[in-house]
């Protein structure tokens, strides 16, 4: 990295070297960059502190110069400082990101970043990282700004607080046993305000989950912490916690003195499972601003959902309600005794399998709900009842299954004949009105009309009774492509196994206890892969039933030519092809470990990426595959009411190298119902030796913008050496290198 004609050393591992030249290019006689001082200091190979330090293109010097330097000596994992970046919004001028790498230990490392505004907000962050290979690895980020608006006097002056934190972990206990952890709980200025993440500002959901799961032979367990809220509502879920225990399936009536080769007995096959499923569902449903300044609390549209929690009062200012946590203990157990029919009268041999199975559902609830018309009759008053339940409900069903094979007379070029094999299915399923006044499930009011109102005292009671049949007819077409004494070479290196041409899929119902409409729609499917690359679906549905003029689903079949399966009510088609050229023979894409000080960039974990402040992507163009391409089209049709809704859209990506060092990248498409094209991006980066270049453009839509960087491919020096107009303010806009 260092090279120098004149180089005095010291018996301490330090080195005075004169007229010395740095650089982190690989051609060291003739570097395509290089820093040059007249002094420089070499210490235990590690750091170089330099005086006047000039910057050289080639050989050629430039107007930049810095009063000294501080430069690594060694491109690995080390404690140092971390470069700024600078610009100006709506706060006034900044600099942000500089800060400072430590480099703990072999297992840890620790980053700390801040940044400062020219009306006195600030920002600061913490991102510490540890990993142990095979055993565990996350990180932590802390992040904490405070923005001030306007002057002090200003009507509109005011001081926002806005924090972050981040967890992601994972971790091996044992063979059997594992915790992982992804946890966001960022308000929402962090994320549309301070997080320089393009996926951050845009998101419309904050997510978290922690999660221990164990293993045995025949059982899994696992306990769930997790969160959802939608950003812009505020309206939160959370289970605090999921337990869930599951038990695989058993025969607990298998002789365990069974001889060897001694057929199981009919009651032998009986099978057993069981599914244990708890949660305590915490919902935060805040009220409108308006409705909470009409009720004369406007300090409760700052509450949020942790506020929430920890506190009743500050629930029920929020909300309005008084009942934060559900709790539900659902148990499954599933009973089955398949067995096969290898006979029938009249048919001879046979194929048939048989599975009669009843499934029970118990689920435990801690209150019930009671429900009343209001004095004023304006409104229905729901209260609750506390107290031990249990909701009790099965379904029983008898399927049948068999498998035929057949061979179509069609010969193809180089393959076998065409094998068709159809697997028929038919169910039978039975489950009671469990909404009767006989189960006890349901309780009544009367309404302002002087109806009676049923309704279910707890979630989850079924509310018809079910005997259904449903069938599915499952179509698979293959061959067998076969090797002939005549083919080339390269035709006998194909693979010789089975080929799959097509699977053509119909299933519907009907229901004998329903008061009308007792068919089910049929549903069609198709799917094939052309060419080796091409993937062909077609998804199709259609109603039994015809329409009224109102858009009222009648009574009238709708089954008629050329509509045979009767009256189409979505269609869904798409095609997705992809075409690359095989690797080139010339060097990997760049994309080595980042250097140790700029550890954000090394975050293997995509989803945090917001941790990296520096605003810049950390992707590479691939110049080793000279052209690939992707080609998406969706057509769709929707009639579920008397107007019909069409789509269509085609998407397409490419890439490709004009020479080993230029890449023109491109995403675009066009919506055939709107004639537009939707959003399109380009890219054309510019492979150096030891530089990269990179020219971006979003030439219309919500993101229309323009960029242009260049910087070195170095690690230690890629935030510090560059030039990038504009600046970006929101990291992977593009998105396309």
């Amino acid at each position: 990295m260092v090279r120098s004609q004149i180089v005095k050393a010291l018996e301490d591992s330090v080195l005075f070297i004169k007229d010395g030249m740095y650089t982190t290019c690989t051609c060291i006689q003739n570097p395509s960059y290089s820093f040059r001082s007249d002094k420089m200091k070499l210490v235990d190979q590690k750091w170089i502190y330099t005086g006047p330090l000039q910057l050289y293109i080639y050989n050629i010097p430039t107007p930049l110069w810095l009063p000294f330097g501080f430069l690594p000596a060694q491109d690995a994992r080390r404690s140092g400082p971390l470069p700024p970046s600078y610009g100006e919004d709506e706060f006034g001028f900044y600099m942000r990101n500089f800060g400072w790498y430590f480099a703990l230990s072999e297992y840890m490392d620790l980053q700390l970043q801040a940044g400062f505004w020219t009306n006195a907000s600030w920002e600061i962050d913490v991102l510490f990282r540890y990993k142990q290979r095979y055993t565990y690895d996350g990180q932590l980020g802390v992040s904490f700004a405070r923005f001030k608006n306007g002057e002090k006097g200003d009507p509109d002056y005011s001081i926002r607080d806005v924090k972050s934190l981040r967890w992601l972990h994972s971790q091996t206990i044992g063979a059997s046993a594992s915790l992982n952890a992804k946890v966001n709980l960022s308000s929402e200025g962090y994320l549309r305000g301070v997080s320089q993440s393009y996926d951050d500002r845009t998101r419309q959901n904050i997510q978290s989950t922690i999660r221990y799961s164990k293993r045995w032979k025949n059982q899994n367990l696992s306990v769930q912490v997790d969160q959802n809220q939608i950003v812009e509502t505020g309206r939160t879920t959370a289970n605090l916690p999921t337990l869930s225990f599951s038990q695989s399936s058993f025969k607990p009536l298998s002789r365990s003195n069974r001889s060897p080769g001694q057929s199981e007995k009919f009651y032998e096959k009986f099978t057993v499972s069981y599914n244990l499923n708890v949660t305590n569902r915490f919902e935060f449903n805040p009220l409108s601003d308006d409705d909470l300044i009409a009720n004369g609390d406007s300090a409760a549209i700052d509450i949020t959902w942790l506020d929430a929690l920890f506190s009743a009062d500050d629930y029920q200012r929020a909300t309005g309600d008084d009942e934060p946590f559900q709790f539900r203990a659902a148990h499954t157990i599933p009973l089955s005794a398949p067995f096969s029919v290898s006979r029938l009268p009249l048919l001879g041999s046979f194929d048939l399998n048989l599975s009669p199975s009843i499934r029970y559902n118990e689920d435990w609830f801690a209150r019930t709900e009671r429900r009343s018309l209001s004095a004023d009759s304006s409104k229905i008053d729901v209260s609750s009842e506390q107290g031990f339940f249990a909701l009790r409900q099965f379904r029983a069903s008898l399927s049948a299954s068999s498998t035929f094979y057949g061979l179509l007379p069609i010969n193809l070029p180089g393959y076998n004949t065409i094998r068709h094999t159809v697997r028929p299915s038919l169910t039978y399923s039975y489950r009671p009105d469990f909404y009767d006044e006989k189960y006890g499930y349901t309780r009544t009011y009367t309404d302002a009309n002087g109806n009676e109102v049923r309704y279910g005292i707890v979630p989850g009671v079924s509310r018809t009774e079910l005997k259904q049949i449903t069938f599915a007819i499952n179509n698979t077409f293959e061959t067998k492509r076969v090797r002939r004494p005549d083919d080339f070479e390269s035709d006998s290196r194909r693979p010789q196994g089975a080929v799959k041409l097509l699977d053509l899929n119909i299933s519907s119902g009907y229901n004998f206890a329903a008061d009308s409409l007792k068919f089910r729609n049929i549903l069609l499917t198709a799917r094939t892969r052309l060419f080796g690359n091409t993937d062909f679906n077609v998804r199709t549905s259609f109603s039994p039933y015809e329409l009224s003029d109102t858009g009222q689903l009648t009574d009238k079949y709708a089954f008629s030519f050329p509509g045979i399966l009767g009256r189409l009510t979505r269609a869904d088609v798409t095609v997705r092809t992809s075409l690359r050229s095989k690797r080139g023979d010339g060097s990997r894409p760049y994309t080595s470990p980042r250097a140790g000080y700029d550890i954000a960039r090394q975050d293997p974990f995509r989803e945090f990426d917001s941790y990296t402040q520096s605003g810049s992507s950390a992707n590479y163009a691939d110049f080793s595959i000279p052209w690939s391409m992707t080609l998406d089209f969706t057509y769709g049709v929707s009639k579920v009411s008397p107007a019909t809704i069409k789509r269509a859209i085609i998407n397409g990506t490419f890439d490709f190298s004009l020479t080993p060092n230029w890449k023109i990248a491109s995403r675009t498409g066009y919506d055939f119902e709107r004639r537009e094209i939707v959003t399109t991006n380009l890219a054309i980066a510019r492979d150096f030796d030891c530089w990269q270049m990179s020219v971006f453009w979003v030439p219309f839509g919500a993101y229309e913008s323009w960029g242009f960087e260049i910087h070195v491919k170095s690690d230690i020096l890629r935030d510090f050496l560059k030039l990038e107009q504009p600046k970006k303010e929101v990291s992977n806009q593009f998105g396309l290198f």
